[in-house]
């Protein structure tokens, strides 16, 4: 097989990946919907420099030595939900302090209050939190982890190690479109919860539910 028909192979098998409803997508999605845009932005640079290290690994020949020890692939998958799980109980928490701040109050919160909130709680989740976040959500993504694991090692022979990780690096060029995509809409969606404050609170439900949804399917999707 010629260089290009590889390339091609590997950015095909990258946009299904891509496409496909895991993980990643329903965090940019969340995260888009929770904090904007610029939120989701940031989210979907981190996963891309997740994306980059799953990369150097299997240019290095790191995932190779990753199958050897099953035991590791494991303790990846349980810290990965286990933050997730701690992201969903970050929300929540967010969600029910705004409920027990308005309870505190004799007036009721106005709209106006509710976006001047809304933008503070995203001064708070800075952006590079949020990229953080997305770096650990995709290094401990199975569905990533198992792609590499299987789809790219059958490479390795026929390139260098800067030629393989040229190569492994189309895998989270791939995803921008689906992360475009997820931003857009989550974009959408918090503009318009955004001046209503019930909204917003019902989207900081909603989001720690999806969290915890990842979560579950980090840990037990094999």
């Amino acid at each position: 097989m010629d260089q290009l028909s590889i390339a091609l192979t590997v950015i095909g098998a990258g946009l299904l990946l891509s496409a496909s409803p895991g993980p990643s997508m329903a965090y940019v999605l969340s995260r888009s919907v929770q904090f904007g845009s610029s939120g989701g932005l940031a989210s979907s640079l981190g996963l891309a420099v997740g994306g980059m290290i799953h990369a150097l690994f299997a240019a290095l020949g790191l995932s190779l030595v990753a199958m050897q020890f099953p035991w590791l692939l494991q303790l990846i998958k349980y810290v990965g939900a286990a933050y997730l799980a701690y992201l969903a109980y970050d929300s929540l928490r967010a969600a029910f302090a705004k409920l027990d701040n308005s309870a505190s109050t004799d007036n009721p919160i106005s709209d106006a209050d509710a976006i001047v909130q809304t933008r503070e709680e995203f001064s708070r989740q800075t952006f590079w939190r949020l990229f953080s976040n997305g770096v650990l959500i995709e290094l401990s993504n199975p569905k990533t982890i198992i792609f590499f694991l299987s789809f790219m090692p059958q490479f390795v022979s026929q390139h260098s190690t800067i030629g393989m990780f040229l190569l492994s690096s189309l895998i989270p060029i791939t995803a921008i479109p689906a992360d475009l995509l997820a931003i857009f809409a989550g974009g959408v969606i918090a503009n318009r919860v955004r001046s209503h404050y019930w909204l917003v609170r019902g989207v900081n439900i909603a989001v720690a539910l999806v969290l915890a949804g990842i979560a579950l399917m980090v840990l037990f999707l094999d």
